[in-house]
């Protein structure tokens, strides 16, 4: 059986329990759990948050916890693949292969346990939280959505953001450079209604999977990446045509209007600005980060073999922004590594491109590459007029100016100054355990 949400987290209290902080004080699903979370976040820390006790849109105790920031910490995405987070993404990458999906009888699959239909599916019985002032109102912010393609037969597992309109109604929200958008254009154009899955409450594992940026039967390419086959079970709506995980903790079965719109919009996105209201289709009902880095690095890797490592920082919103590291061979390869990536994702915004010295995990360092290695007549790129994202409230709609800066060293070492250094077999010996009291050395 596959591994479930539960079974990571009893895992990760039992092996890193300062990572775990289980909350008993009743709260409100109305911006009281983004707000503990805020708070804790500004001491720096990045646990995982289970509240044990939140009313539900009905005003009552939820049956079910709420789980929250399960994903705001790479050395927790990277424990899920059992990798280091240095190797996160290269380690995706060579686990990003097709594996297919297993059945398994509805009898033992745990998202059977509780089933409702009808008048009894209600979706005010969830404890659906309100994040921030000035979001239209309780939204689904991670579901992965699951549409089949209606030509194919595959399945596309995006994770999109949901407005909870009513008990038993929902609008998604789309964005046009999705494969969700264009499946759900095949079912338009055929004057159809969209089957439709949400998906919440897995292994992380499982939502890596779900973020690849392949184009296949995403759940081939979630079974790759857990390393085993994806257990599925027959739906309630469609049965064997339409299957659902079997490990999941809750699933919603919808169909979503082909036609119908409803107002969608505002909400607080990853960008930590409002992403605008527009007309959205209706339902009757910084995780992806790495999965682009891998992604970023296959492409980039291909055109310029050089590059040893991608990362997108939380520093540009996990999505803006992202370090390229290479050995390079000659002075040509970051102006080329900068236009593939750019071209590659459309939500990306700016590249900077570093020697193998500059550790791109840490901001501090990226910056002083680009401090003390650029001048920017010569290393800037800028490239106008670009698809990007219409989150980024400095962009015309989706028209957006795109850049890129190689901050790099020349090949001839006589071009360039010499790094300061410290003997390699001086820095192997000194540990800090052997200078400082145990009582300092805390405070580090």
């Amino acid at each position: 059986m596959n591994l479930g949400m539960r079974v990571y987290l009893d895992r990760l209290e039992r092996d890193r329990p300062s990572e775990v902080v289980r909350i008993e004080k009743e709260v409100s699903p109305e911006y009281e759990i983004p707000a503990v979370l805020q708070r804790i976040e500004e001491r720096g820390r990045q646990p995982v948050l289970i509240f044990e006790n939140v009313r539900n849109l009905n005003g009552k105790r939820s049956e079910l916890p709420v789980v929250i920031n399960l994903f705001g910490a790479r050395q927790r995405l990277a424990d899920a693949l059992g990798t280091t987070v240095a190797r996160l993404a290269l380690d995706y990458v060579a686990r990003e292969k097709p594996l297919a999906p297993v059945v398994v009888d509805q009898a033992v699959a745990p998202v059977k346990q509780v089933v409702r239909t009808g008048a009894d599916a209600d979706l005010y019985e969830l404890p659906v939280l309100t994040h921030h002032e000035m979001d239209l109102g309780p939204y689904l912010t991670s579901p992965s959505v699951w549409i089949k393609d209606l030509e194919t037969g595959w399945t596309n597992c995006g994770i999109l953001r949901v407005y909870v309109s009513g008990p038993r109604r929902m609008v998604v929200n789309f964005n046009i450079a999705r494969h969700t958008f264009h499946y759900f254009q095949k079912y338009k154009a055929a004057g159809r209604d969209v089957p439709i899955v949400l998906v919440m409450g897995h292994h992380p594992a499982f939502y890596l999977g779900a973020q690849t940026k392949l184009l296949a039967d995403e759940p081939h390419i979630i079974g790759g990446v857990m390393g085993q086959p994806l257990e599925l079970a027959p739906s309630e709506t469609w049965g064997s045509e339409i299957m659902v995980p079997a490990a999941a903790d809750i699933v919603i079965e919808a169909e979503m209007s082909h036609s119908q719109l409803d107002v969608e919009g505002p909400f607080g996105e990853y960008t930590q600005y409002y992403g605008g209201q527009k007309l959205s289709p209706v339902e009757q009902q910084v995780i992806g980060a790495p999965m682009v880095e891998a992604y970023l690095y296959h492409r980039i890797k291909e055109v310029v073999p050089s590059v040893t490592a991608v990362h997108m920082p939380v520093s540009g919103t996990a999505r803006l922004h992202a370090y390229i590291r290479m050995r390079k061979t000659n002075d040509g390869e970051p102006r080329t590594a900068i236009a593939t990536a750019l071209s590659s994702d459309y939500r990306l915004k700016h590249v900077v491109v570093v020697d193998e010295d500059v550790d791109i995990f840490d901001d501090a360092q990226v910056l002083w590459a680009i401090a003390t290695r650029s001048q920017w007549d010569r290393d800037l790129m800028v490239l106008p007029r670009m698809m990007g994202t219409t989150l980024d409230p400095s962009a015309d709609d989706i028209l957006t100016a795109k850049g890129g800066i190689d901050a790099t060293r020349p090949i001839d070492p006589r071009q360039f100054a010499m790094k300061l250094a410290i003997p390699e077999a001086v820095l192997s010996r000194v540990r800090l355990e052997d200078y400082l009291s145990p009582e300092r050395l805390r405070r580090f």
